[in-house]
């Protein structure tokens, strides 16, 4: 009795691991797919976004020195209060 008992138990957690490893087979291939499709991607547009890059970040690089000026810093939300219309409020 005890032998069909645990002969039993070992078919049962042998098909739920086989299980188990089946989805889990089918999800690594549904992201292998996905990584691969985003690698295309990337490898297609890369030259577009290198071009991108290289007129954006001087741009930026100058805007973000002007920015980090501590008058021009401390000013920004005084200016923004104002081009919104909503006066400075006391606590």
């Amino acid at each position: 009795m005890l032998l069909i008992f645990a002969t039993v138990s070992v078919w049962r957690a042998y098909r739920m691991a086989s299980r188990r490893a089946t989805e889990l087979s089918s999800y690594a291939m549904v992201e292998a797919t996905e990584l691969e499709r985003l690698a295309a991607q990337l490898n297609e547009h890369g030259f577009a976004l290198s071009d991108t890059a290289a007129e954006l970040f001087p741009k930026l690089e100058t805007l973000s020195m002007f920015l980090g000026q501590p008058l021009v810093a401390a000013t920004i939300p005084w200016l923004i209060r104002r081009a919104l219309g909503r006066p400075y409020r006391r606590r």
